[in-house]
């Protein structure tokens, strides 16, 4: 799919929700996306209103223009699809770069040693689906539900914690509810806590607030950092905790309700998977399966 159709489908639709239909995205997702374009572009592009999205003036004069360029793009794909078997693009978060791929691009760059793996570390499972959606990635590592139109292949059940200071009266390892400790504490969002799929989303949904700071959703990083200084707790899964929580002050309480993320590999369906990426997923499944045997957080 070119970058404009996002924005040249929902002009056509009115609606963001049909658009996303029709696109197979989820909402969030195409919300995401046009707001990047508009970024990109320098210039607000629809009007958003209960009624649905219509052009503003810029986004009238723009879109004829968007396209052409799509028109453009297509034969351009055409062409750079004839040089894509000496390349493999992945995306994955710093956590599962950290803890899994080096030594799965060893392996891989064994077995094919004349391909190129260029590796993108993304902020959130939006900018993969996005990505992998547009051919700007040929697979993903992927920490929500499959979205339409693309597959996934699960390789890991990464389980949530509460994460509070260490100075917090809460004992370590013991589980905690969070319907117990809702509105005792307050709560930091994380990039997770935006996207309506996601575990995270849903328990900010009910106990997510901080009466001290009116705070954005944060990296990861940072949000343990605020922790640390006795702001407020947060939520984050074992594998984020395993990169980024050793030797800080803090404390990872599992939960009573326990919820988890699926950690799954993330490529276009069936034909127009590569090869390449095939096997990465096949070297990448006999790493995760030793380091889950080897590690437990």
């Amino acid at each position: 799919m070119g970058k404009y159709l996002p924005v040249i489908v929902t002009a056509e639709c009115g609606s963001l929700t049909r658009a996303a239909q029709s696109l197979g995205y989820t909402q969030p997702s195409l919300g995401y996306i046009i707001s990047n374009l508009e970024e990109e572009v320098g210039a607000k592009l629809f009007f958003r209103s209960q009624r649905g999205m219509t052009l503003t003036e810029a986004g009238s004069r723009l879109v004829p223009m968007m396209k052409k360029i799509e028109t453009l793009e297509g034969e351009l794909q055409k062409e750079a699809r004839l040089s894509q078997a000496e390349r493999l693009r992945v995306g994955a978060a710093p956590s599962v770069v950290s803890q899994w791929l080096p030594g799965v691009l060893l392996d891989f760059c064994q077995e094919h040693p004349g391909v190129t793996v260029q590796l993108q570390q993304q902020s959130c499972d939006l900018e993969a689906e996005v990505k992998v959606k547009e051919h700007a990635l040929d697979c993903a590592f992927f920490g929500g539900k499959c979205p339409a139109g693309l597959e996934s292949v699960p390789l890991y059940e990464d389980p949530y914690y509460l994460v509070v200071s260490e100075s917090s009266s809460l004992p370590a390892g013991m589980p905690v509810s969070l319907h117990e400790i809702s509105g005792q504490y307050p709560f930091i969002p994380t990039n997770e806590s935006v996207d309506e799929e996601t575990v995270v989303w849903k328990i900010y949904k009910t106990a997510g607030r901080n009466e001290r700071i009116d705070l954005l959703p944060q990296e990861n990083r940072v949000a343990i950092a605020m922790v640390e200084s006795n702001l407020g707790v947060t939520i984050l899964p074992g594998l984020e905790l395993a990169d980024l929580g050793l030797h800080r002050r803090i404390k990872a309480l599992p939960l009573k309700e326990e919820y988890n993320r699926t950690i799954s590999f993330l490529c276009p369906k069936g034909s127009e998977c590569l090869v390449l990426a095939s096997d990465f997923l096949r070297l990448t499944k006999k790493r995760v399966e030793a380091w889950t045997r080897e590690r437990k957080w």
